[in-house]
């Protein structure tokens, strides 16, 4: 599933800020909650992870983009809730790399509103044989 509509800003190898608006009959709305939608916190862990692998992955030449995958996740932290029609800004920063891990330090607004700060580990993609 792709969550990111938009890339505002990138810095190939170094930061990314992607964006969305939370539309009312986004798929994650569904009972979360009824009369109230809110965003999933995993909504906005994810949205982050595919901007950080926007990122890392970003090169001008597209041979060498590596797909990555999610390795671990947190701490999180949710000081605010997301609803529908917010316009979501998540902003990654590449904090580091080691043999194909990438640690991912981000913040996730709704209409400039902290809903979402943490970090997440990509990993260049393996495939179990």
């Amino acid at each position: 599933m792709r969550l990111v509509e938009e890339i505002v800003a990138i810095r190939y190898g170094e930061s990314a800020t992607g964006r969305r608006v939370a539309h009312v009959d986004d798929f994650y709305f569904q009972g979360h909650f009824p009369d109230q939608p809110v965003v999933p916190a995993v909504i906005l862990v994810e949205m982050l992870a595919q901007v950080g692998g926007v990122a890392v992955a970003a090169s001008e030449d597209e041979r060498q983009r590596p797909q990555l995958r999610v390795a671990a996740i947190g701490p999180f932290k949710f000081p605010a809730a997301a609803t529908a029609g917010a316009t979501l800004d998540a902003t990654a920063r590449v904090a580091g790399g080691m043999g194909g891990l990438y640690k991912i330090e981000g913040t996730v607004t709704a209409d400039g509103v902290l809903v979402a700060t943490g970090s997440i580990t990509l990993a260049i993609a393996r495939v179990a044989s």
